[in-house]
């Protein structure tokens, strides 16, 4: 059980953690509604895993080079990520809200913060908790993935926003770009 609420507040934590996949699913929601939010809320179901193995495997091996290797990679990827909600236009004609799971795939396997907590933090962790493992996966994910959603469904129902909604967006977007010079 302690395992289980461990999980339950560290999945809450990054959940409502301000980064790229949370201004993306709260973008995808403002813009195209909160079924999209949620799809890219969904993100991390898939993009953890084969970084879960890859760290259990070689967590041990790497040098630490290769993490500040991996940090310097994902404040240059804010960097980015915030330009682009910052000067970005709302465009007239928006992809489907099915391209928001893509849109978040592709932000999460992009953003080192995963890398770096499951290969310096979350392994050790793991290894350290033994048979109880599962029961902080399911915690972690569970409101990882649902803080997430939860936003995107508030996001989604507050079209009455408008020029706000825009304004909200840029000004995370500056808050990346901060973020991305001084982590």
């Amino acid at each position: 059980m302690e395992a289980f609420l461990l999980g339950l507040s560290l999945g809450l934590a990054a959940g409502l953690s301000p980064g790229p996949l949370l201004f993306l699913v709260l973008r995808e929601a403002a813009r195209k509604g909160p079924r999209a939010g949620v799809l890219a809320a969904l993100a991390p179901l898939l993009t953890d895993t084969p970084v879960v193995v890859a760290a259990w495997l070689l967590a041990r091996k790497l040098p630490p080079e290769f993490l500040r290797g991996v940090g310097v990679l994902g404040g240059l990827w804010l960097l980015y990520t915030g330009a682009r909600g910052l000067f970005a236009q709302p465009k007239e004609a928006e992809a489907p809200a099915a391209e928001s799971l893509k849109a978040g795939v592709l932000a999460n396997l992009s953003n080192p913060h995963m890398y770096l907590f499951w290969f310096s933090v979350g392994m050790p962790l793991l290894a350290r908790l033994g048979n109880a493992a599962a029961l902080f996966l399911l915690g972690f994910y569970l409101t990882l993935v649902g803080s997430k959603a939860a936003l995107a469904l508030l996001a989604g129902r507050l079209p009455a926003l408008g020029r706000a909604a825009d304004f909200l967006l840029a000004l995370a977007g500056a808050w990346l770009i901060l973020r991305s010079v001084a982590p």
